[in-house]
């Protein structure tokens, strides 16, 4: 057996035997199967093609069957390929097409094949993700497979929310002129955020090979163009799709379009209640509200503000338990609106803070709206 196998492993260097090719593949235990497998393929493609069937009856499912899987494709035994990639286990199956998309780049037979499983297969291609496996095969009818579903899939939102992801990493920086037309011509919000979100799979963002400056850099230019047509969702999906890229201040800047329709002289305005509790020397309450409003130009996003706003909101004055009344310690509570708000919403919000002060205060009460706005 251990002269069999170094001369099928050595096959190519010699005279290739049929006898012996057909006896290797015969007698070769489960894992020796690849080996005897390729030798074959490699001295007789037509032989290995009509002994497919043979190795896949004897490999076993795993590393050993994905390499006489890839191997039989590459041979055109494409109907033995599928019977046995169909009787797998539906882990063991995803393995087994990323195999194949592993082997795809630059093989003509592997991108073929798997182009092919999209007619045959028909939604089960999608549902059972195939075509994640094209996602690094670069050859050309994979391109062109792949710009055809973009271009024809936005009706099917299965399909494209799959396909659009694929397509940004397959082909990266040829990608954006797409994108950015598809952010301009879709009108549903969901299919706009796997767009968005698309734009750092173009860039390669947790590529194996990094992130990809050039694309990086029209992905970010795309997207700030873009980002003010957009609903609100698709916005935030940007925020995050730029910070992916690494483009914090652009990212930060989206809170503007975010939020244009609040947007009063050039600013978001922002709701701050600073409820000042004093205990005072004879044991007596006494209790604060200010009231005042937060302006911002659009450059952070409410979850920023609300980050910052204890800061700011101190440049007030506190000074009740200073006071000859009272004479004794503090404590500040800071509440904000969790967005930016309208007149009638600011007002609303005052109301409501103020009401759950009376309910809970024990002693006197004095409101202290603030003559100036806050300012970050």
């Amino acid at each position: 057996m251990l002269t069999l196998l170094l001369a099928l492993s050595t096959a190519s260097a010699q005279d290739c035997s049929t006898k012996i090719l057909k006896a290797g593949l015969a007698e070769a235990t489960p894992a020796g199967i690849p080996v005897a497998f390729k030798a074959m393929a490699e001295c007789d493609a037509d032989l290995a093609a009509k002994s497919a069937p043979q190795a896949f009856e004897k490999v076993l499912a795993g590393a050993e069957g994905n390499q006489v899987l890839v191997t039989a494709v590459k041979v055109g035994a494409n109907d033995a390929a599928m019977g046995y990639i169909g009787g797998l286990q539906s882990d063991e199956r995803s393995r087994a097409v990323a195999s194949l998309g592993t082997a795809c780049n630059g093989n003509e037979q592997v991108s073929t094949f798997l182009t092919g499983a999209a007619a045959t297969l028909g939604e089960s291609f999608w549902t059972d993700r195939w075509y994640r496996s094209l996602a690094e095969c670069r050859n050309e009818d994979v391109q062109a497979f792949l710009q055809s579903e973009v271009d024809g899939s936005a009706g099917d939102r299965t399909r494209f929310f799959g396909v659009v992801e694929v397509y940004a990493r397959n082909l990266g920086k040829d990608s954006i002129p797409t994108l950015e037309r598809l952010l301009g011509e879709l009108e549903n919000e969901e299919e706009l955020t796997y767009v968005v979100n698309a734009f750092a799979d173009a860039a390669q963002v947790g590529g194996l090979e990094g992130q990809n400056v050039e694309t990086t850099q029209l992905a970010v230019a795309a997207i700030v163009e873009m980002a003010p047509q957009l609903p609100p969702k698709a916005i935030e999906q940007a925020r995050t799709t730029l910070l992916s890229l690494g483009a914090e201040a652009e990212a930060n800047a989206l809170a503007g379009a975010r939020y244009q329709d609040r947007m009063v002289d050039g600013k978001l305005q922002y709701g701050v209640v600073v409820v000042e509790t004093a205990v005072c020397k004879k044991g007596n309450q006494m209790v604060g509200v200010h009231m005042g409003v937060l302006e911002e130009a659009g450059n952070a996003w409410p979850d920023q503000i609300a980050a910052q706003v204890d800061g700011a909101s101190y440049s007030w004055e506190y000074d009740i338990a200073a006071s000859r009344k009272c004479k004794g310690t503090s404590e500040n509570a800071v509440f904000i609106t969790s967005q930016p708000v309208s007149k009638e919403d600011l007002q609303s919000f005052y109301d409501e803070k103020r009401q759950d002060v009376i309910r809970a205060a024990q002693g006197d009460i004095m409101e202290i709206p603030e003559a100036a706005a806050l300012q970050l």
